[in-house]
């Protein structure tokens, strides 16, 4: 049957408060990605390729042998935001952690893995987000609650994008990616393989909004998935690009003003 606990790669929901004198007010879902370029050299000339990835998603190092997977988390939420990478042996696990994290600044060249270099940067998703500093991707979310029904309290919530990017997980890697139709989800499990290629395969097929039972007696005893699709921008309305990017430009700066803002006062003793 399709497994109700999926471990390792649980992103956090951002949720920031945003005035900005009243021009734009962020929506409770609101995230913010991680837009990723790979370089080939430490100057950063040389592209090698170009990437969107969650915040504190688990992905399959398929970079280099030394490490399985590593894990991207935003700490400061400025204009350009800091990074922690975390690489580890296994899935993203405190146990499994290879060595201690490094802070990369966004949009700095940076040391990454298997002898890559990298620029980081934020990318704002929203459903109210419009231009080309959006971000791009589709995200599966599985919510955990603590009654039948799909009811009760919410009690976790897992994010897994829907690109087909290979993930790590505690036996092997996994990809999520859309089934028949835009709102069915497709999960495919590589049992003992590194690689999201393996031949020994488990495949999960999962209808968006629909409620699961998890036949326990204690909490969680239900979940669904939910589709959150990435925001397309048509470039039919190049016209109307200068407009576009002065308005993402205030509202990321308003965004990223209030995600800091909003993280200081958390860890505020």
């Amino acid at each position: 049957g399709m497994p109700w606990v999926r471990t390792s790669a649980a992103a956090r929901l951002a949720v920031a408060l945003c005035w900005a004198a009243g021009l734009c007010r962020v929506a409770r879902a609101d995230t913010m990605d991680i837009n990723v370029v790979l370089f080939k050299d430490a100057n950063c000339f040389e592209r090698a390729d170009q990437m969107v990835l969650l915040d504190e998603g688990c992905y399959a190092n398929r970079f280099d042998n030394m490490t399985k997977a590593f894990q991207l988390k935003v700490v400061v939420f400025d204009d350009k935001g800091k990074i922690d990478l975390r690489e580890y042996i296994n899935d993203c696990e405190e146990a499994f952690l290879f060595s201690p994290g490094r802070t990369l600044e966004g949009g700095k060249c940076e040391r990454f893995v298997g002898g890559f270099y990298v620029q980081l940067g934020l990318r704002l998703r929203s459903t109210t987000c419009e231009g080309y500093s959006c971000s791009p991707i589709s995200v599966a979310v599985q919510r955990f609650y603590s009654d039948e029904g799909c009811t009760g309290v919410a009690v976790e919530n897992y994010y897994y994008p829907m690109q087909s990017e290979c993930m790590r997980w505690n036996n092997g890697t996994q990809s999520f990616q859309f089934g028949s139709s835009d709102n069915n989800i497709t999960q495919i499990d590589y049992l003992g393989n590194d690689g999201c290629n393996g031949a020994l395969q488990n495949k999960y097929y999962m209808t968006n909004d629909r409620c699961y039972s998890t036949y326990r007696s204690e909490s969680p005893k239900s979940f669904l998935w939910q589709v959150e699709k990435g925001k397309a921008f048509s470039s039919s309305t190049s016209r109307m690009r200068s407009v576009h990017l002065a308005v993402v430009a205030a509202v990321a700066w308003a965004t990223f003003a209030c995600l800091g803002a909003a993280t200081a006062a958390i860890h505020e003793p």
